[in-house]
């Protein structure tokens, strides 16, 4: 489920490329709808009135449950890699620009509760590493915001040659002394009450 048609375009046009036929896409706001799929509440305005309606479409006793990317450790652990921290920095002020909350994360135990669920258990995890996963997961966030990253004048050209983006990253985690990360999602979950 997705409020932006052009999202839905590129998914849809991603899962025709990847043969898959069991996804499909809906265009709503996922407050009006009564689907029990959930986006990412980083994009919401309100992601409390989300929680809050997403979580009566579950059973009592059930798990509401999110992930949300946390990206201050991500930027903390990059910063000794220059252009690892610059590619993160990027993407990190795009998706800030745009209108996403990046420090949802660990709001979400304040926001569980606001939505009238219990404090949720939370948990962070951080793939660390040397993968090359790692700089072509980067790469492909990098090429997905290109046109926003654009439209917002941010510094593309500070990254280099994009063609050549994901190698380079490789070479300068695998040259330093330190270790990539990939994105630090924050999980948080509870069930809802009985009544």
């Amino acid at each position: 489920m997705e409020r932006d048609p052009r999202s839905i375009a590129r998914a849809r046009a991603r899962v025709a490329e990847a043969g898959l036929r069991n996804v499909s896409f809906a265009q709503s706001m996922c407050t009006k709808s009564r689907a029990a799929s959930l986006s990412m509440p980083l994009w919401l305005p309100d992601p409390v009135s989300v929680l809050r309606s997403v979580s009566q479409l579950v059973r009592p006793g059930g798990v509401v449950a999110f992930h949300e990317p946390y990206w201050v450790p991500v930027l903390s652990l990059l910063a000794p890699l220059p252009l690892w921290s610059a590619t993160a920095s990027l993407i990190h002020e795009a998706f800030q620009r745009s209108g996403a909350n990046m420090e949802l994360g660990p709001a979400l135990y304040r926001a569980f509760q606001e939505a009238g669920l219990p404090a949720p258990i939370m948990r962070l995890e951080m793939l660390l590493g040397k993968d090359p996963d790692f700089a072509q997961w980067f790469y492909d966030i990098i090429c997905t915001l290109r046109p926003r990253i654009q439209q917002l004048n941010l510094p593309l050209e500070s990254l280099g040659n994009l063609e050549t983006l994901p190698e380079r990253l490789q070479a300068e985690v695998e040259a330093s002394n330190t270790v990539a990360s990939w994105l630090a999602p924050v999980g948080a979950w509870a069930r809802r009450p009985s009544s």
